[in-house]
């Protein structure tokens, strides 16, 4: 009797140790298999150490503005599209204004400009009013306009380049990342309208992984979702929350603004969270992000733009972080439950046992 109470109270220990383990967080570092089935090495975590405010509307941007979209010149200059102004401004990198281009090109104008991308000497310009693609010099000089008007879009937004000089145009209206050629022809259309593997509803803005392939911010499905070089969709994750950009570092993190919440979630190509910015404990970010793009040079930081300014944030490298997702199996819950359905068995039948053992000793 005695050595059934003593493994009751250490099965129930065990169980209580679980449930701690389970209520803290706690998961072994182990590498997590993506959708491929290839091991991916847990990568670094990162936090903010600071977030400064480089420009808003009105004060180092002109007034009466809408900043919309963002990208990141070689030499570390911002280009940022002012979708009510219809210009393109660019900024040094502590946030000066060097220069503002549009609304007029010669007999050509900007309507309504949202994504921008730069690629070599190049910087292009997504124009939703017209449709059309800009391409500009680094003086702002009109080199040539991309028409998009047979494509028969609706509602463009995010613009990316890829290293080949290829454009990604996020069509968001029509469920789908349009890839042209750099003089405009239409290489493929990506993606459907649907919740499913492949799916896109309103997709705003493309990125793209440093060995190949990219990342969709999915809006209306609240998620992001990953592509390999071949065009198939390979991986995708909940934010909880509507994404309306993503940028990719160096090392494959990704990088994901939450408007509402005024944060930043980094994550892995797989979707574990890796860190985020603007929570409590974090320096606060003094917009509601819209976009985000990577600094170049030395310093580990990033420009998040929201509809009246830019901020900094700098970053610093933290451990990798317990790997899981929400995708992953939950192993600690099951062996809680395993655990006390074991105890609550292990009582039952010791009770019956002991029941049994009375009721034959009160016959005898």
């Amino acid at each position: 009797m005695s050595n059934n109470r003593r493994l009751i109270g250490l099965l129930t220990v065990l169980a209580l140790v679980a449930i701690v383990v389970g209520v803290s967080g706690f998961e072994l570092p182990l590498p997590r298999i993506g959708a491929s089935g290839a091991v991916h090495a847990p990568l670094p975590g990162v936090r903010a150490v600071a977030a400064t405010s480089l420009l808003r509307v009105g004060a180092g941007a002109p007034p009466g503005g809408e900043l919309a979209f963002l990208a990141v010149e070689p030499t570390g200059n911002l280009v940022v599209s002012d979708s009510k102004r219809n210009t393109i401004m660019r900024f040094d990198p502590s946030g000066h204004l060097l220069s503002e281009w549009g609304p007029r090109f010669g007999d050509t104008a900007l309507t309504e400009p949202a994504g921008v991308a730069v690629q070599g000497d190049n910087v292009y310009v997504l124009d939703r009013g017209t449709p059309r693609i800009f391409r500009l010099d680094t003086a702002g000089r009109l080199q040539a306009t991309l028409s998009l008007e047979t494509l028969g879009t609706y509602g463009l937004n995010g613009l990316a380049a890829d290293p080949a000089g290829n454009l990604f145009a996020a069509d968001t209206g029509r469920n789908r990342i349009l890839v042209l050629s750099p003089n405009g022809q239409v290489i493929r259309e990506v993606g459907h309208g649907g919740t499913d593997l492949g799916g896109l509803t309103q997709p705003w803005m493309v990125a793209f992984a440093p060995g190949g392939g990219f990342f969709v911010a999915d809006w209306e499905n609240s998620r992001v979702e990953g592509w390999n070089t071949n065009f198939e969709a390979t991986d995708a994750w909940s934010t909880g929350f509507h994404p309306s950009g993503v940028a990719v570092d160096l090392t494959g993190r990704l990088f994901v603004p939450d408007t509402d919440h005024r944060r930043v979630e980094v994550y892995s190509a797989q979707g574990v969270v890796l860190g985020e910015m603007g929570v409590p404990g974090s320096p606060p970010i003094e917009v509601a992000p819209k976009q985000v793009a990577l600094g170049r040079g030395d310093r580990l930081s990033l420009y998040v733009l929201g509809g009246d300014g830019v901020v900094r944030v700098d970053l610093e490298n933290t451990a990798p972080p317990p790997q899981g997702g929400a995708a992953d199996i939950d192993f600690v819950s099951l062996a809680i439950i395993a655990l006390l359905i074991g105890v609550m068995l292990f009582a039952i039948v010791s009770r019956r046992s002991r029941r049994a053992a009375e009721l034959s000793q009160s016959d005898a």
